[in-house]
């Protein structure tokens, strides 16, 4: 038999078990899949369900698009940073966090497995890509489950004149093969326990296991998970299997669609956006020099007087991350709406001004990194307190190459998406070497 049906018809078997597992690990009530260390929690759920997947997917890939094909560097990093995802987990600043990036790491691996990416890469289509992965192909993908189906029919054999054709196999005997050699092997094992005694043990002790694993089952949320489960089924299935038959073209109409969406939005006029973008640098210069000395004391590691060190380190730092948020909308804004040159370059004061405007945000961010880390310097870890470093920090990041951006005329939102994802994974390890080392 074709290896290629083989594996087409191996991706429908395991959709099912791939769901149950699914509900079983993610929906647990219980610590059965916790490893308890002195310090640590590990939980094995969420990496098990990450293997499982990127397997499922490659199986499925495989017998759609043709085992031949390599797995490409790209689809590589995803799939460990989906496993990462979901590894890191519970040993993370926030497992919810991370259960989400697992997810987001999972449905982008099968679309860049597939090389069905709005882009063609990692862009700033990856919205639109996740939106594309978690909701069209998926729900457009439930009748795959059913239609694959047909992979399990053989073709007909013609016969040619004068040669009959095999006779079909009578599946009646191989069932019966198999209950007659079943009970022979029974009646074997009983006859090897009643001579040897570790045989017998051995034999004891597995039905021993078998009467208290069925004895503590529970039945009714065995049923509901097994119900539960058919829709989770077609679900993954079809995210798999439609992003498989996919040859690309779909996604490159969608993905012109979008441009020439967004390129009729660009009306807003060069001088229009200029003095938009000025009142916020302008905005921005007012603030530092009115506010200095208060916002240098996280440098300096004075406080202002009357104020705890607690209150300050807090006070304003919030703030200061939503006001890096709001400038990188003021970025998109401008690319959204303001017209540019005919290869999307910006005009020289349009990258004057984005650049202070990006320059200001990275102020920003160390302002907020240096109250931050007085607060850490002398209050200690905590989960939340790292996970706002590092969102601190990407977002420094992200006006860092908003500037090269605007200045080389080239994106760079791909290695902005992927210090996102590497980094994340990094203060997750990092968040459980604290722990560790108290």
């Amino acid at each position: 038999m074709d290896k290629k049906v083989i594996l087409q018809r191996l991706g429908i078997i395991l959709a099912y078990p791939l769901a149950y597992v699914y509900l079983r690990l993610l929906l647990t009530s219980y610590n059965e899949f916790v490893i308890e260390t002195d310090k640590l929690s590990v939980s094995v759920a969420y990496p098990v369900i990450a293997i499982l997947f990127i397997l499922v997917n490659e199986i499925v890939r495989r017998g759609r698009r043709g085992i031949s094909g390599r797995i490409s560097g790209e689809t590589v990093f995803w799939y460990i940073m989906t496993f990462l995802s979901g590894m890191t987990a519970t040993i993370g600043p926030e497992e919810g966090i991370s259960v989400f990036a697992m997810h987001l790491c999972a449905v982008y691996s099968v679309l860049i497995s597939n090389n069905i990416l709005l882009g063609g890469k990692t862009s700033g289509f990856i919205p639109a890509d996740l939106i594309h992965g978690f909701f069209v192909k998926s729900f457009a993908g439930f009748p795959n489950y059913i239609i694959d189906w047909s992979s399990f029919k053989k073709p007909q054999e013609e016969s040619e004149d004068g040669i009959e054709a095999p006779p079909k196999k009578n599946r009646a005997g191989a069932v019966i093969f198999i209950i007659v050699m079943s009970i022979l092997l029974i009646i074997s094992i009983s006859l090897m326990s009643s001579i040897d005694e570790d045989i017998s043990a051995f034999i004891n002790n597995m039905f021993w296991w078998a009467e208290e694993y069925f004895g503590n089952l529970r039945i009714n949320e065995i049923f509901w998970r097994a119900v539960f489960a058919i829709p989770v089924c077609f679900y993954l299935y079809g995210l798999m299997s439609r992003s498989a038959k996919s040859d690309g073209a779909r996604e490159k109409r969608v993905a012109a669609w979008i441009n020439n969406v967004r390129g009729k939005g660009k009306t807003a006029s060069s001088t229009l956006v200029y003095i938009a973008a000025g009142i916020f640098v302008l905005a921005y210069i007012l603030f530092f020099i009115k506010r200095l000395t208060y916002m240098l004391g996280g440098f300096t590691g004075t406080v202002p007087e009357g104020l705890l060190v607690s209150h300050y380190a807090r006070e304003g730092f919030f703030e200061l991350v939503g006001i890096m948020a709001v400038n990188m909308c003021v970025y998109l804004a401008i690319i959204l709406f303001g017209k540019t040159g005919p290869e999307g370059s910006f005009s020289v004061p349009s990258k004057i001004l984005v650049t202070l405007l990006m320059a200001e945000s990275i102020v920003f961010a160390a302002i907020a990194m240096s109250k931050l880390g007085l607060y850490y310097s002398i209050f200690g870890y905590t989960p939340k307190r790292i996970l706002a470093m590092w969102g601190t920090l990407t977002l420094g990041f992200a006006a860092a190459m908003t500037i090269i951006t605007v200045h080389r005329g080239k994106p760079h939102f791909r290695a902005g998406v992927l210090f996102t994802t590497v980094s994340y994974i990094a203060i997750c390890i990092l968040s459980a070497v604290l722990v560790v080392i108290g």
